[in-house]
């Protein structure tokens, strides 16, 4: 299960949907979801709670290929593999953009796993 920490809900208040439109790779990052073991990787940089109470994100991520897009806390949530499960990355320093977290992914030509 994901833990949404006070820290992160500020974040969330403090990064709307399109508050960061046309910022790209130098837009500030959020929060950053992973899959241990896997390169999945979401790093959010624009936040909304819903009527619902689950949260749309817009950021840049990584499943099969890199791509920019929304998605919502509760399909990160749901998604496992042999029993991996999202977490949170909860040693995200503050002030990281997009381009700041893909060159500590990448070590090489080889794609790491944080």
């Amino acid at each position: 299960m994901i833990q949404i920490t006070d820290s992160m809900l500020g974040a969330f208040a403090s990064a709307s949907l399109y508050s960061k439109e046309g910022k790209g790779f130098e837009a500030t990052v959020i929060a950053k979801f992973f899959m241990p073991f896997t390169s999945a990787v979401w790093l959010v940089t624009e936040a909304e709670r819903q009527e619902d109470g689950d949260w749309i994100f817009f950021g840049y991520c990584h499943i099969l290929e890199w791509e920019w897009g929304y998605f919502t806390l509760s399909e990160i949530a749901e998604l496992e593999l042999h029993g991996i499960t999202a977490e949170v990355d909860c040693e995200l320093p503050e002030g990281l953009t997009v381009g700041d977290c893909l060159k500590s992914l990448f070590v090489g030509e080889k794609f790491m796993v944080c």
